[in-house]
């Protein structure tokens, strides 16, 4: 069974947790990239930036629906939403932009088939793979999985 350390992207773009969004906007387009890797000074993944990222830090803040009841005011939904809009709205700094909540790492060691799994069902274009320490060591997309799944073993 093939594993994933074949077959990652090993000269990885990444951004800085302090660059700018704009900055990271910058760098994304012009690496053609749909996800970027956001890592501290000691270069542990901390957070990744996909497009959608982007675009939404440039949309506006919809407000979750609410109804009054005895003083109270009771979301009917979105409040999760609404507060995720929010933060990306207000983020000034790949820190404040990056998704960190069930961030999806790799392992060089996993198998191709366990990786491409996690990304179908998380629906990720890319995995940033990672060491025991969490420190970069590289990307894997759909299409080095595709490649993977299409080269003889």
């Amino acid at each position: 069974m093939k594993n994933i350390s074949t077959l990652m992207t090993t000269e990885v773009i990444s951004v800085r947790e302090s660059d700018g969004v704009e900055e990271v906007g910058k760098k994304m387009l012009t690496s053609g990239h749909h996800s970027l890797p956001v890592i501290d000074a000691s270069g542990r993944v901390t957070g990744i930036i996909t497009e959608r990222d982007l675009i939404d830090a440039h949309r506006q803040v919809h407000l979750p629906t609410v109804i009054s009841i005895l003083d109270s005011v009771i979301p009917i939904s979105g409040m999760h939403e609404y507060s995720e809009e929010l933060r990306k709205v207000t983020a000034v700094d790949a820190r404040g932009l990056a998704t960190k909540r069930h961030l999806q790492l790799a392992r060089p060691e996993e198998s191709l088939d366990t990786v491409a799994d996690r990304m179908f069902e998380h629906q990720l274009h890319a995995l940033p793979v990672v060491d025991a320490e969490g420190k970069l060591l590289g990307m894997i997309s759909r299409s080095d999985i595709l490649r993977g799944l299409l080269s003889p073993s």
